[in-house]
């Protein structure tokens, strides 16, 4: 009979134990814990571990999946990223029918740095665009567009102002 004690879920501790860490791959191990746990922010960040690469290897495919469990909860910030893979193909064809649907209801929760995108969708739906035409899809979620870029005036909360 096996005397290893079993671990008791503790998400908020794992989830708090993930922010502290220095160590991207042990960072990763604690939220993914925390997410397994039911975190719904842990979910999300998992996501975006898979997503970008940190902590763990590219993998959108099981970024999209963490996103839609995160997204089911209501995390904003998970429905905002599953806009942009749909729109980008990333883990799956880029499909402007269902990127169309993800936008909006970000747009709807506040992302509105998504609005270009939106509108951008809905030219290439209703066939004022080429519906191949990547470049613009690039330039409506692109880091280069304003509403993206972080301020750089001092006091300023990059995260809350959208001043260039």
């Amino acid at each position: 009979m096996d005397q290893t004690p079993s671990r008791a879920p503790h998400p908020a501790a794992d989830f708090n134990r993930a922010l502290a860490c220095e160590n991207d791959a042990e960072a990763f191990d604690n939220l993914l814990r925390a997410a397994t746990d039911g975190c719904l922010r842990a979910q999300f960040l998992v996501g975006l571990a898979y997503q970008t690469g940190r902590g763990v290897g590219v993998d959108y495919e099981r970024a999209a999946a963490w996103y839609r469990q995160a997204a089911g909860g209501g995390d904003s910030y998970a429905i905002a990223n599953l806009a942009v893979m749909s729109l980008l193909g990333q883990g799956q064809s880029a499909d402007d029918l269902d990127a169309y649907t993800w936008i909006q209801s970000a747009v709807g929760l506040g992302h509105h740095w998504l609005r270009p995108a939106l509108d951008l969708l809905e030219r290439r739906i209703t066939g004022a665009i080429p519906a191949g035409d990547s470049q613009a899809v690039m330039a409506s979620v692109s880091p280069e567009t304003p509403l993206f870029r972080p301020c750089t005036r001092p006091g300023c909360d990059p995260s809350r102002c959208t001043a260039a």
